[in-house]
């Protein structure tokens, strides 16, 4: 026997559209066999013509024997339930009678569906409240990750994820509403003619968050394998990189990489990343040992090193945005208060005690330098590269 699984793309509430949905599917030779609270199961039967009608309780369908068996009486069958919501489909070989002859039972039904409904959205929109307000102490954490590892996502999806419940539910309750002003004008609950566009609908939309949902979750997995132990440090590359590096402002010749640890490469290393709102992220670390040298106060070999960044941010506001964040960073961590100094070369330059950041439209630099050498000699090597 061939069996098929539907996803319930309708609403729970949407009971017209539902009950045409059903008959359509038994026209087109697939019989109803079984609901849950996402799918529909069908079995392949002849080709026939099926009405289905609901009802509501709020006990499961096997504490109603009596009900049943009315309807049994009446030529209609029980065929599955979801949640409150029951399904009863014609026998064609007796004559078909409604379940209810009035319509203010039904309506009375209906607002069993209302009240549990009701009882959700209060509960959703508490928690609504308390997951807004994490997702915007998340997002004001640390506004930098947001730009350079995307932190922002899962704040963000949190908060769609609520305001999509939210808005489904008021779209329930106002639907449920709907229905029980019809009952209460002494009409009947009818199969939904234009069932086939609503169904597409909720299908599309469906289908849409489904994808999103999928791409978003992909996107977070190759973002880990990207970040494994192997990949961290990437060795320095032999050739010229886009940033500023120890050789443009000092003098190469006496200098030698120094690692503090012989088995990692964690002090010399170049690596190239990008995120959504900055495609291009390149960062370069170097400590050097200057032969013969030593630190002014005696401390020991002269050691300098160097952390050297540039950013390609997706337009220049977001990149003026991720600028101040940079320099509020470094203002925060106590290295210094951040000096204006003029140049022709940026749009804006900073100095701070060991911190360098500039930035020429959507591109910034960010330059970190514990050594000797004058701040002019690593600008002027900012100004040289971003010319390049």
């Amino acid at each position: 026997m061939k069996i098929k699984k539907k996803i319930l793309w309708l609403d729970l509430w949407q009971i017209g559209e539902q009950e045409a949905w059903l008959s359509d599917m038994a026209t087109k030779g697939w019989e109803l066999t079984k609901m849950t609270r996402l799918t529909a199961h069908f079995k392949k039967a002849v080709p026939q013509t099926i009405t289905f009608k609901t009802d509501i309780f709020k006990e499961p369908i096997s504490q109603n024997p009596e009900q049943l068996e009315q309807y049994e009486q009446a030529g209609w069958n029980y065929v599955a339930s979801r949640g409150h919501l029951h399904f009863f489909r014609n026998n064609p070989e007796s004559s078909e009678r409604e379940k209810h002859t009035d319509p203010i039972q039904q309506a009375e039904s209906l607002r069993l569906l209302r009240s549990s409904l009701k009882t959700r959205a209060y509960f959703i929109s508490l928690l609504t409240l308390i997951g807004i307000a994490l997702a915007v102490f998340m997002l004001t954490l640390d506004p930098v990750r947001n730009y350079l590892d995307d932190e922002f996502l899962f704040p963000l999806v949190q908060i769609l994820i609520f305001f999509g419940i939210n808005l489904l539910i008021l779209k329930g309750l106002i639907h449920l509403n709907k229905l029980i002003n019809i009952l209460h004008s002494n009409k009947g609950i009818q199969p939904a003619s234009d069932f086939r566009k609503k169904y597409w609908q909720k299908k599309i939309i469906g289908l849409s968050l489904i994808t999103f949902f999928v791409v978003v979750f992909l996107y977070e997995v190759s973002k880990l394998g990207n970040t494994t132990a192997a990949n961290s440090y990437p060795p320095l590359p032999e050739g010229e990189v886009p940033v500023v590096q120890m050789k443009d402002f000092t003098d190469s010749n006496n200098q030698e990489p120094y690692v503090y640890e012989k088995d990692s490469n964690r002090d010399n290393f170049y690596s190239v990343s990008s995120s959504i709102l900055v495609p291009e992220q390149n960062e370069l670390n170097q400590l050097v040992e200057v032969e013969g040298e030593q630190w002014e106060d005696g401390s020991g070999p002269y050691r300098p090193s160097l952390t050297s960044r540039q950013y390609v941010v997706r337009n220049d506001f977001l990149a003026e945005r991720l600028f101040q964040h940079l320099i509020d960073r470094e203002e925060e961590l106590h290295r210094g208060d951040a000096t204006l100094t003029n140049t022709t070369a940026f749009d804006e330059l900073y100095v701070l005690e060991n911190s360098i950041l500039s930035r020429r439209g959507h591109i910034i630099y960010y330059v970190t330098y514990f050594g000797n050498e004058s701040i002019e000699k690593i600008i002027h090597a900012m100004e040289q590269k971003i010319t390049e």
